[in-house]
């Protein structure tokens, strides 16, 4: 027979027990926060099947290259509006910063309509947000010059693990950055909104498999790149092939972005064109 003392004990226990496990979820819950919303455009045309991202941002910084928090992306085969959910840990917000909402919309991984105007976040869940989006499309002076990320290979986006691709185009056409494996640099020939990239040099590290896939898809949609498109806002770039269709898909980076991609530079390995 138990003890009265010892049962007081156990009772005490099993309830702590109980409670911790009912609060601990529902803490979890508290802290993450649904937005819930419809992303739009005002154009009268047709859209076909689409990919339609949208980013939570902190744009703090008005200088500086907003963080992105989280994002959600999904297949859309509907016409606009079309509804989005957007998941987050409300704990990463910090007081004192400002934070907005934008989004893309990808036809055949190229962006057709992008937001021009950022969305304050609301507080707590919502579920009535609409973002409307203008149409992308390069302006007479824009340029492919800046630092970019690779953000889609062809149709497919590239994958979170390891570090991405990333180039810096020169006013000169010189090209340098990171391949996906290896540091690369080689030259771009501009005119207008046609672009060609001549061999690239890059170093001979190995690398895991998946970072090899990804250096030599980058190497060769590179090579077959034949133009460019810049979003409205500037900070989306699309190279597209010979018939239009996009090699890869960039986001701008801060200038600084490139050279801390990877470690490794050019001149700690002999390079050799891929």
């Amino acid at each position: 027979m138990i003890p009265s003392f010892l049962r007081r004990s156990l009772l005490v226990a099993t309830v702590c027990g109980v409670s911790a496990a009912v609060l601990s979820p529902l803490s979890a819950q508290a802290a993450t926060t649904t937005l819930r919303g419809s992303v739009t455009y005002r154009e009268r045309m047709a859209l076909p099947p689409s990919v339609v991202e949208v980013r939570l941002l902190d744009i703090s910084l008005a200088d500086a290259k907003a963080p992105v928090l989280a994002r959600t992306s999904l297949r859309a085969t509907r016409q606009v509006p079309i509804p989005f959910t957007l998941k987050f840990n409300r704990a990463l917000l910090k007081a004192g910063h400002s934070y907005a909402l934008d989004a893309t919309i990808f036809v055949e991984g190229r962006p057709w309509f992008v937001t021009t105007t950022q969305t304050p976040v609301p507080k707590g869940n919502t579920s009535d947000i609409m973002l409307v989006l203008s149409r992308a499309s390069a302006s007479t002076t824009a340029s492919p010059t800046g630092t970019w990320k690779a953000e889609r290979l062809g149709d497919a986006p590239v994958t979170e693990n390891g570090k991405p691709p990333m180039v810096s185009i020169a006013e000169d056409g010189t090209v340098s950055g990171f391949s996906g494996c290896n540091r690369a640099h080689g030259k771009a020939t501009l005119d207008g909104a046609n672009i060609t990239f001549g061999p690239m040099m890059t170093t001979r590290m190995a690398c895991p498999p998946p970072a090899m896939a990804t250096e030599q898809l980058f190497l060769k949609n590179m090579e077959a790149t034949r133009g460019w498109h810049l979003a409205p806002t500037g900070d989306v770039l699309a190279l597209v092939d010979a018939q239009d269709k996009p090699t890869i898909v960039f986001r701008r980076q801060p200038a600084e972005a490139d050279e801390s991609a990877t470690g490794t530079h050019p001149s700690q390995s002999t390079p050799t064109p891929r």
